[in-house]
């Protein structure tokens, strides 16, 4: 596998960027950084940025870094012989997102997945405008129509490895946590959702708290994975994205040694604890 360090950051188009923004940072938790007129950038650790909005026709996108440039064209030459057309970004597109060099090439679910390299870390400490409690960007979740498309496509051709399947679902790693990126069979294409680390339960639980104050739908949880171990509460952000927080997740040399797992296809596989869903994506089996 490639040598990849984190799961960088996610560009998600967005109708109102002033909505979207407001629920971000004043809802979410996550620290304003970078913006413009039409885009805003946001922090939720070291990151000089690991999440950015932008008003009108922006590819959602979905971004990897990688720890030296050889590993951009080892990767180049991966997606090229799994049958994918990797691009390099030109320097000013680079440039626009913060990154030395970026590869570039479309998922079958229709994200762009972004390889980048030297992307820009800050040297001032994430402090969100409330105590959201946030650590890190976990995972990204992706809807797939055509699941062993898209399986295909993150291991042989960006050669990330299955942790575990619950159902069809397929939980994929990059590091030592359980997975970073997590593909769900759906009725559509495109990004699910984004996934956000808390130190602990007090934070997670308070944050549900904070959710219901808000008067925000919760679309899940708080309950717990079965592959990962990771308890989550999740919420949707204007325009329809998943916006979750999750803590404990699995992490260790070990999980690898281990080798995939396979659960059952159904929502006790998603939710151990039985909290109520209608999200049909965290239903497996069920959904029927």
């Amino acid at each position: 596998m490639p040598s990849y360090r984190d799961l960088r950051y996610l560009r998600v188009g967005v109708e109102t960027l002033d909505e979207s923004r407001r629920f971000a940072a004043e809802v979410f938790g996550l620290q304003p950084a970078e913006a413009g007129d039409d885009f805003a950038t946001f922090r939720s650790d070291w990151r000089n940025y690991s999440l950015f909005l932008a008003e009108g026709g922006t590819e959602e996108a979905v971004a990897l870094t990688v720890g030296r440039a050889t590993d951009l064209d080892e990767v180049e030459q991966q997606l090229t012989a799994a049958g994918h057309a990797p691009q390099r970004l030109s320097d000013e597109q680079a440039a626009a997102r913060q990154c030395k060099a970026v590869l570039a090439v479309r998922a079958p679910n229709g994200v762009i997945v972004e390889i980048v390299w030297r992307p820009l870390e800050s040297g001032w400490r994430y402090h969100g405008p409330r105590d959201a409690g946030i650590t890190d960007l976990a995972a990204v979740q992706l809807a797939c129509t055509d699941l062993p498309a898209n399986e295909r496509f993150w291991t042989e051709g960006l050669g990330l490895r299955v942790a575990d399947w619950a159902g069809d679902t397929c939980y994929l790693a990059l590091d030592e946590a359980h997975h970073r990126v997590a593909l769900y069979p759906s009725a559509r294409d495109g990004l699910l959702g984004a996934v956000w680390e808390v130190d602990g339960k007090d934070s997670l639980m308070r944050n549900w708290y904070h959710l219901q104050k808000s008067q925000l739908p919760i679309v899940a949880g708080p309950d717990r994975q079965a592959a990962s171990g990771g308890i989550y509460v999740t919420t949707r952000a204007p325009g329809g994205l998943l916006m979750s927080y999750v803590t404990e997740l699995d992490k260790g040399p070990e999980l690898q040694a281990r080798g995939p797992r396979q659960f059952a296809d159904s929502a006790a596989s998603h939710g151990m604890w039985g909290s109520v869903t209608e999200q049909p994506e965290f239903l497996g089996g069920d959904a029927s």
